[in-house]
């Protein structure tokens, strides 16, 4: 389960961190990238002890894994909706000499 776990925050990471630029309103990418980090390591820091510490306690380390993995997957309707807002890539930024 845990290298499951594993890819799955570490591919959340990698697509948010390409996502946050082409999302930023009016090209404010460092406001928007502070926004992201605040929520991000402001949220890990309150959620791990004081959430997955006591589920952990009360059902055991695999079912506080199991809600970490859940956890990690509820950014897949997050993804869905932001999804169109990304900008294709036009076939002149792709194409080579």
């Amino acid at each position: 389960m845990l290298p499951l776990l594993g890819l799955m925050l570490n591919g959340t990471s990698s697509v948010l961190y390409g996502t946050v630029p082409e999302l930023a309103p009016g090209g404010r990418v460092e406001r928007a990238f502070a926004i992201f980090y605040t929520w991000t390591l402001g949220g890990s820091a309150l959620a791990t002890p004081l959430l997955y510490g006591p589920l952990g306690d009360a059902v055991g380390p695999g079912w506080a894994t199991m809600a970490s993995a859940a956890t990690a997957a509820a950014v897949v309707p997050l993804m869905l909706v932001l999804s169109p807002r990304l900008a294709a890539p036009s076939t002149q930024e792709t194409s080579t000499p």
